[in-house]
């Protein structure tokens, strides 16, 4: 009997390292991804907190009196406020230096509003006063209802809030020393890592065109097409154009460019034939050979001077110079 349990052991570590692989391919694609785009969202990370930190650094404090005793405020505090990176106001924290009453204005005038905070038991409004102590580094927010006899203190210590920050990214860089390798790359591991990307990407467009092009029709006939070299063009023109009175064909040296080009001439040893007739009918046999194949007769046609015939001939060497002419 085989043993069914090793066969189901086999399956679950089979599935598990084909998850594990799969994992690390989507983590790989995600380096590679952030490495790609790092200096990108760096700076634009820096650029949005550059003008946050301008806003804030150059926004002045406009001049308020207070209501009641009709005194100019003091300003003694400004925060940044903003639903996104493009509405940014600084509001203002002011206090009368008579009555001690606070008020809060945004930048641009607009009275900052706060909600009042309601008594849990009466629903009463809560009123909160603040005291600073700038020596021990304490701030106590003293919370009591205007309608029942409810008290609450709040006590921060800056200096423990400091140490739990402190605490707090010491353990975050180790996190990140200890991970970094695992999720982030080296300067030489990104560059190959997005060179492969890329090279692949280039691959999979091209494989993806050459799809394409197999099913349009003007590549499928272009594909169809005879590729001829010079020595085959010849051997295939002399015998067709000497059946028609055309003899002694002969090729001149190539120009060699942007394509090939091949001066050819050819005599007429019909003498009945007039030059109209012996460069049409000559035309006219050139096409039709050389339409199953990648060889044109240029657009200057045939030049004839007392029975000698001579023209031009052009070769398109890819299947995309074929496509292109074929499709003019």
């Amino acid at each position: 009997m085989p043993d069914e349990s090793g066969k189901s052991k086999k399956y679950r570590e089979k599935c598990k390292n084909d998850w594990l692989r799969m994992i690390n391919m989507v983590i790989h694609s995600i380096k590679t991804e952030r490495y790609k785009n790092k200096q990108k969202w760096v700076g634009e990370w820096m650029e949005k907190d550059r003008k946050k930190q301008n806003k804030l650094d150059n926004t002045k404090p406009g001049e308020y009196y207070c209501g009641d005793c009709n005194v100019l405020l003091d300003d003694f505090d400004k925060s940044l406020h903003y639903s996104d990176d493009e509405d940014l106001k600084v509001l203002f924290l002011y206090k009368c230096p008579k009555c001690s009453k606070r008020k809060g204005y945004y930048d641009n005038g607009q009275i900052f509003e706060c909600a009042p905070t309601l008594c849990e038991k009466c629903k009463e409004e809560i009123d909160v006063s603040i005291d600073i102590d700038s020596k021990k580094n304490i701030t106590t927010w003293v919370h009591k209802c205007t309608g029942c006899t409810y008290k609450r203190i709040d006590i921060k210590d800056h200096k423990k809030e400091d140490k739990k920050r402190e605490a707090g990214a010491t353990r975050d860089k180790k996190l990140l020393d200890k991970y970094r390798k695992a999720f982030c790359f080296t300067e030489e591991e990104g560059n190959k890592a997005v060179q492969w990307i890329e090279s692949f990407t280039h691959l999979m467009k091209g494989i993806k065109e050459r799809e394409d092009k197999k099913k349009d029709p003007s590549y499928q006939k272009a594909m169809s097409l005879k590729k001829l070299k010079v020595v085959e063009l010849r051997k295939l023109l002399k015998k067709v154009i000497e059946k028609e009175g055309y003899t002694n064909l002969q090729f001149e040296k190539p120009e060699i460019g942007r394509f090939v080009a091949v001066p050819f001439v050819v005599q007429d040893e019909r003498n009945k034939r007039d030059e109209y007739d012996s460069k049409k009918q000559l035309k006219q046999i050139i096409n039709t050979t050389l339409k199953k194949t990648n060889w044109r007769l240029m657009s200057e046609g045939i030049a004839y001077r007392v029975g000698y015939l001579s023209g031009r001939f052009r070769c398109y060497e890819t299947d995309d110079e074929i496509v292109n002419f074929l499709k003019k």
